[in-house]
């Protein structure tokens, strides 16, 4: 009896996690498709305002599969939230950490940011104004959207 309990609990969180991961791919796979373009948006600008040289091509491939890599990590860490047993505030946390992980890892070995604790702290405050404000963004629209549907019951 009691191996049986094991066992099926066992088989419940292995079912669980291959859902977690295939949909966190699932999301990481439509994100990364953002993340290049996005830098292709931004060096546009650059070269709009020939504010920029020619750059190496393995630097502008660096810059790509990075984009890539930080968009695929950030779009499925958002499977968090499907993960029932973990708490909206526990999950925003974790979303938010791996995300900020994310991009300092990249920003660090790209060269993007200095090792420096004037840029780390600059960088940092400006991630989290930036989630915070896309936070809020979500929270209005998704209350805006409840209120309608209260509204039309």
């Amino acid at each position: 009896m009691f191996q049986e309990d094991v066992f099926q609990k066992l088989e419940r969180s292995w079912i669980n996690m291959k859902r977690f991961v295939k949909d966190f791919i699932s999301r990481g796979l439509i994100a990364a498709g953002f993340g290049p373009l996005i830098l292709v948006i931004i060096y546009y600008g650059f070269q709009l305002t020939e504010n920029v040289t020619s750059r190496p091509m393995t630097e502008v491939n660096i810059n790509i599969l990075s984009t890539l890599f930080m968009a695929f990590v950030a779009g499925g860490i958002g499977a968090v939230f499907k993960v029932e047993k973990i708490p909206l505030g526990i999950a925003t946390l974790i979303d938010a950490i791996v995300i900020y992980l994310d991009y300092l890892f990249f920003y660090l070995i790209n060269g993007w940011i200095l090792v420096k604790a004037t840029p780390l702290f600059i960088f940092t405050i400006i991630y989290i104004i930036g989630y915070i404000i896309i936070w809020l963004i979500i929270y209005k629209k998704v209350k805006s959207q409840v209120k309608k549907i209260n509204q039309k019951l």
